[in-house]
Parts: C-alpha cells; sequence; structure tokens
C-alpha cells in the first residue's frame, strides 16, 4: 500500500497545554535528561530559522549578517592537525544559536581562555619545531610565511611580523635557542584573536575581500582553514567572481577534507551529538567506542556518496545504498542485502538517510523508542515547522496501560485529550511511521510480542497523507515541496553561522529547485557560496 493524501482535516491551531517532551524521562516513557523545552530539541523555536519561510519578493540580497565569530571549537581543532600535524582536544565550549553551533557572541570567558591556552601549551609541545633547530631565514619563512598565513587565513602584516619577530628572539635568547623562539611564537599564534576570529575584510564594492571568501569557503566545507593553495588563489584575485567560488568550492568538496565541512553541517542537522551523550544515550556505551563512531559518520557517509553520484534531495532520502562498515552489519542484520564497495539494504525496510541506524538512534531514549523526538526532528529540521515549545509544567510522563503496551499505545493514551492532539497529531505521527526500527536502529517487527504498527496519517503540505512505515515517509518527504526549501534554508543558515532572514527568500527558493534537478545536493552547495547573501559582507549586523 502506497501513501495517500486526503485534504488535511487536523486543526494545527489548537491549544498545546499538553506536551509528551521530545527526551528525557518524556511522555513516551523512556529514560534521560529531564525535558524542559526548547533546548532540549536543539531547535531555536524563537529564531528566524523556524516556521514558514519567507515570500520571494526580491532578488537583492545584502551580504550575510554575520558579525565577528569566533571558530568552533572543532574548526580549531581541525586547521591545527592539518597545519601543525598535531590532534589534540580543545576544551572550550561553544555557543548554539540555533540549530547549529555558532559562536556568535565571540565572549570569551576565564575558563575559555585557560582552554585556549592549555591547547595552545600541549599543541606546541607536541609540534615538530625542527625547520627552527637554528635561527635561519628557512625557520622564519616556515614560521610567519607558511604557519602563520594559514593560521590566520591571510599574509601576516609587517607590524604583526616584527613583533612576532621580537617574540621569537626573546624565546630564543631565554633558553633553547630557536625551537625555543619557535615554541613563545606559536604558543602566541594559537591564542591571537586573529586566528580564534573570523576577521572579515569588504572590499569598496561591498563584497569581501578574496582572503575572507577563502576563510568562508574552507570554514564551511572543510571546518577547517583554507589550505596554501586556496590562500594562493586569494592573494591573486582569483576568488572575486562566482564563476571563480565555485570553482573553488569543486575543489574543496572533491577534497577528503571535505568530510570536516560535511560531518559539522549533518551532525547537527540530525542531532547525532546524543550518540556520545551519556545523559541522553547511557545505553550505547555498551556498543564500543568503534561502533558508535561508524554509527555517526554513516549519515556523513551516504551525503558524501549520494555527492559523489551526481544525485539529488530524493536520492538523499529514498537510496537504498549506503556506506560499507562491517561494524554496522549486526546492526543491519537480514536487512543488509550487499555488501561491497557499498552497501545495498532492504528497500523495503530502509530508505535513504533517516533510516540509518545512526539517525533512529540518536533520536531514541535509552532501551525506548521516541516517536515524539523522531517526529518533531522531521518537523523541525526536514520541513522548517517544528511544533511549539511546550507550556511550562506539564506532564512528561506516560501512564501506565499496562506492562504489554507498546511505545505506541501508551503515547495515545497520553495524548487522548484533544488539547493534546494539536501538537502531537503531526508531531507523532510522523514519529509512529518509524517504529519498525528501534532505539538502536535494528529492525523489529513487534515490540512486547505485539506486531508493529508503523502507519499514520499527519499533514503535510496542507494535505492529510496516510503511510505505513518509514520507507513510504522517506518517498513522501522526497516528494514534498516543503523538504527541498527546509534543506535549503538549513545549508544557508549553517554556512552563515545566522537563522536565515527574510532577504535570502528568493536564494533559498533558486536553491531548492536546484536540488530536484540531477547533481542537485552539488548544485546546492555550489549555488550559496556563489550567491551575494555569501559572498557579501554584512549590511546590518543584528
Amino acid at each position: 500500500m502506497g501513501p495517500t493524501r486526503t485534504p488535511s482535516l487536523v486543526i494545527a491551531s489548537l491549544v498545546c497545554s499538553c506536551y509528551a517532551g521530545v527526551s528525557g524521562t518524556g511522555a513516551d516513557g523512556s529514560t534521560g535528561a529531564a525535558t524542559s523545552g526548547v533546548d532540549t530539541t536543539g531547535v531555536d523555536t524563537a529564531g528566524d530559522s523556524t516556521g514558514e519561510p519567507a515570500d520571494c519578493s526580491s532578488t537583492q540580497s545584502p551580504g550575510a549578517p554575520v558579525p565577528m565569530r569566533r571558530l568552533t571549537a572543532l574548526q580549531v581543532q581541525r586547521s591545527v592537525a592539518d597545519i601543525l600535524g598535531v590532534t589534540m582536544p580543545l576544551e572550550v565550549d561553544d555557543e548554539k544559536l540555533f540549530t547549529f553551533k555558532s559562536n556568535v557572541s565571540s565572549a570569551v570567558d576565564f575558563a575559555g581562555a585557560r582552554g585556549y591556552l592549555d591547547f595552545a601549551e600541549a599543541t606546541v609541545l607536541a609540534a615538530d619545531r625542527s625547520m627552527c633547530a637554528e635561527p635561519s631565514v628557512a625557520c622564519t619563512t616556515w614560521l610567519f610565511d607558511d604557519v602563520g598565513r594559514r593560521l590566520f587565513r591571510r599574509p601576516l602584516s609587517s607590524g604583526e611580523r616584527a613583533g612576532y619577530e621580537e617574540l621569537f628572539a626573546a624565546g630564543a635568547a631565554e633558553d633553547g635557542g630557536g625551537p625555543e623562539g619557535a615554541r613563545w611564537v606559536l604558543e602566541a599564534m594559537l591564542q591571537s584573536p586573529s586566528f580564534l576570529y573570523m576577521d572579515e575584510v569588504a572590499r569598496a564594492d561591498g563584497y569581501l575581500d578574496d582572503h575572507s571568501i577563502a576563510s568562508r569557503l574552507a570554514l564551511t566545507l572543510w571546518g577547517a582553514n583554507p589550505d596554501a593553495a586556496l590562500l594562493d588563489r586569494a592573494a591573486a584575485g582569483e576568488l572575486s567572481t562566482p564563476e571563480q567560488v565555485q570553482a573553488e568550492a569543486a575543489r574543496l568538496l572533491a577534497d577528503p577534507r571535505s568530510v570536516g565541512g560535511l560531518t559539522d553541517f549533518v551532525d547537527q542537522w540530525l542531532r547525532l551529538e546524543r550518540l556520545n551523550d551519556p545523559d541522553a544515550r547511557p545505553d550505547l556505551e555498551a556498543l564500543g567506542a568503534e561502533t558508535l563512531a561508524a554509527m555517526r559518520a554513516e549519515p556523513v557517509q551516504l551525503l558524501s556518496l549520494v555527492l559523489a553520484q551526481q544525485g539529488d534531495i530524493t536520492t538523499l532520502f529514498t537510496s537504498s545504498e549506503t556506506a560499507t562498515s562491517p561494524l554496522l552489519a549486526p546492526l543491519y542484520g537480514a536487512d543488509l542485502v550487499e555488501a561491497g564497495e557499498t552497501t545495498m539494504l532492504d528497500p523495503s525496510h530502509r530508505a535513504g538517510l533517516l533510516t540509518l541506524p545512526g539517525v533512529m538512534a540518536a533520536l531514541s531514549h535509552a532501551e525506548g523508542t521516541s516517536p515524539t523526538l523522531r517526529g518533531f526532528n522531521v518537523l523541525a529540521n526536514v520541513l522548517c515547522t517544528p511544533p511549539p515549545p511546550p507550556p511550562p509544567g506539564v506532564s512528561v510522563t506516560l501512564p501506565e496501560i499496562g506492562p504489554d503496551a507498546t511505545t505506541r499505545e501508551r503515547l495515545e493514551a497520553h495524548f487522548s485529550d484533544p488539547s493534546c492532539a494539536g501538537c502531537h497529531a503531526p508531531m507523532d505521527g510522523m514519529g509512529f511511521t518509524f517504529e519498525s526500527l528501534d532505539w538502536l536502529g535494528r529492525y523489529r517487527e513487534a515490540e512486547h510480542g505485539k506486531p508493529i504498527d508503523d502507519a499514520s496519517t499527519f499533514p503535510l503540505d496542507g494535505v492529510d497523507v496516510s503511510v505505513e512505515g518509514p520507507v513510504e515517509l522517506a518517498a513522501v518527504l522526497a516528494d514534498s515541496g516543503t523538504a527541498p526549501t527546509c534543506i535549503a534554508r538549513q545549508w544557508t543558515s549553517y554556512a552563515a553561522g545566522t537563522p536565515d532572514k527574510e532577504a535570502t527568500a528568493c536564494l533559498i527558493e533558486q536553491l531548492a529547485a536546484d536540488a530536484r534537478e540531477p547533481d542537485g545536493l552539488r548544485a546546492l552547495i555550489l549555488g550559496l557560496v556563489a550567491s551575494d547573501w555569501y559572498r557579501m559582507a554584512p549590511e546590518i549586523a543584528p
């Protein structure tokens, strides 16, 4: 039986006086952190990234209203690993402005400053400083023209260079010669605002200069600083036109380092960090670190696979093909039809990104599924139509209706009150369709001896849609007019570091249309980075 559509009968405006939480000891009866509202969902219900997209009324667009941003901890770690060859943890908290991390407040407290100091000292201690075994031209060239330029994402100014040369001399004279001088300089660079903050510069015509474009491109697509080749193109003025930016972005996407940028997007978009959160999923540690890493990596690998195969957004939602990982074979069980360079999955049980074990496990609780959490994330992050936040003080405990009751039966008992159904009908309606995939993303046919009921009806694009199971849900999402627009909004917000604004309406409309074409996912990304929104300086800071 395929999906069906009927005119919507759901009155979505019912007051949400009842709310089955999306995490914690929630209304779906599972354990974990207490549900308190918006923060537990990771979605900014007060921001511009929620609700209906703005109408496209003008193609004029100012630049993304991005204030000076501090790099995320992962961006710092990846950049340093690439430049100095040292992988070191950085214990500094990131801000979460909406769905994605974005350190726009720029503030660093004492604990943060201490974290950067510890990181700098440990990194430099482990770094190879043999180039400066003796003070020499080769040493200063490496220190300032290679490492310094890549850390600051631009050449050092004459004043900066003079200051670091004095620091090098002082360190060398103090103790240890050249290696000690290099240590002083590198520790200072790793704590410099010029490294830790995106200090973007605009030209007279309002567009960012080439080094600022190079920084945005690399931090968006790699989640790390530009390499020497990208900085060389910036220095040569070869990032000034949309075509030049697109060509360089295509190179970055083809580079293995693009895993960093894709991971930053997918991880936060699908809330995969919950897989490594002992408060959210205390039961997952028993799977082992390698299996957990494989579960978290697979959604990114699938996105990379679709990009490599020149797929569109439909492919991302409906493909039965995924990356091959022996660690995930026990979770797939009989769903693993054929494994080779890639893996083919049972198309009657699995379809695309949302049915991967890592995604399903991230959107579950300890040893229990969460139709509420799963449905909420589809509404919020795939359709950009999140339910309103729960009112304070509501009960999130599911009623006990018998030891053999299924998760669905307990949820349906909880929101039998019509005032609850206003929020839960679309949210849990989406979530019920995933019930054939358990809290580890394994296929199942029964719960407590009762057959799984994954049939559901929910509103989508203004009509009530009836589907059975996650495969039919994936099909209607892929066919939806809302999902491509939402994903274009998510990419725009991720790349800009702020929720999408009204000025991006026409851009998003075009990107959503591009995403449906052959090679649509690549077209979406390349279209975004070539846009005025991406390449221009802020008009008004938020």
